[in-house]
């Protein structure tokens, strides 16, 4: 078995995410421009709920997040997500607040990865795309 290349302190599974789309980096590198562009919303919505005070929303959003961070193999940002799941019943605003900024700030780095783009990262120079 092949060793597991990860960007940014596993920020995103490369090998993982590549698998996922079927081999392809073309489709990988365009589901993470969708990601990008939704992300931004996602929380928008997240932190939006929170203030409303709606948990059960609240959990359904964020199961849906983590749910599509795991499929885009993003395990720390699917981990926030989880977390904020699980706690949306039980947490203080402010406590789910932060973990809204928390993953604002995971998709600050997934951002910063398209930017590049997955082929042009250190760690997957000299592959095929």
């Amino acid at each position: 078995m092949t060793s597991t290349t990860t960007t940014n302190s596993s920020i995103i599974d490369y090998d993982e995410l590549i698998d996922r789309m079927m081999g392809s980096a073309a489709m990988a590198s365009r589901m993470l421009k969708r990601f990008v562009e939704t992300a931004r919303v996602d929380c928008d919505d997240l932190e939006s709920t929170v203030r409303l005070g709606d948990k059960s929303t609240l959990s359904s959003l964020a199961h849906r997040h983590k749910g599509t961070a795991r499929t885009m193999a993003m395990p720390r940002v699917a981990e926030v997500a989880a977390e904020l799941e699980r706690r949306a019943h039980s947490d203080s605003t402010s406590e789910l607040l932060g973990l809204v900024d928390e993953l604002r700030q995971l998709h600050g780095e997934v951002s910063r990865i398209e930017e590049i783009g997955l082929s042009n990262l250190p760690c997957n120079q000299g592959r095929e795309e």
